[in-house]
C-alpha cells in the first residue's frame, strides 16, 4: 500500500473506513431506538455507548496504520508505534466496560456486544456481502 496521504489507495482506504464507521453507528442507534422503543432501555444505552467507542477504536487504528506502514523501515519503531496504539484502544474499551459495570444504566453484557459492532459490521460486508452473496459494497 502506497502511504503517500494524496495515493488513491489511502483514499480508498479512508473512504472505506469513513463508509463503514457510518453504517456501523446509524446501526447500532437504529437498533437501539428500537429497543429503547420496547422498554429496553439499558440495553438500548449499552449498545450505543459500546458501539460508540469500537468506531472510536476502528478510526485510531485505521489512522495509526499508514504510520506503522511509513515506519516499516525500523522494525522497532512500528513495533513501538502498533504498542502504544494496542495500549491506548484496550484502555480506551476498558472505559466503557468500567462506566457499564459501576452504573446501572448501562447493561453490561450490551456494551459488550456494542463494542464488537465494527467486526461485526467487517464480518458483514466481507464475508457474507461479497463471498457469499456476490454484492460489492460501494
Amino acid at each position: 500500500m502506497n502511504v503517500d496521504p494524496r495515493s488513491s489507495d489511502l483514499r480508498t482506504y479512508y473512504d472505506y473506513q469513513r463508509r463503514l464507521t457510518r453504517v456501523t453507528f446509524t446501526g447500532a442507534v437504529a437498533v437501539a431506538v428500537g429497543l429503547y422503543g420496547l422498554g429496553y432501555v439499558a440495553v438500548a444505552k449499552g449498545l450505543v455507548l459500546g458501539s460508540l467507542f469500537s468506531v472510536v477504536n476502528f478510526v485510531i487504528m485505521s489512522r495509526v496504520l499508514p504510520y506503522q506502514i511509513r515506519a516499516g523501515g525500523t522494525r522497532k519503531k512500528a513495533t513501538s508505534v502498533a504498542m502504544l496504539s494496542f495500549v491506548l484502544r484496550m484502555g480506551l474499551f476498558a472505559i466503557p466496560l468500567f462506566v457499564a459495570l459501576r452504573n446501572q444504566q448501562f447493561q453490561f453484557w450490551a456494551v459488550v456486544l456494542g463494542l464488537l459492532t465494527v467486526q461485526v459490521a467487517i464480518f458483514i460486508d466481507h464475508v457474507l456481502l461479497k463471498h457469499c452473496l456476490g454484492l460489492r459494497s460501494t
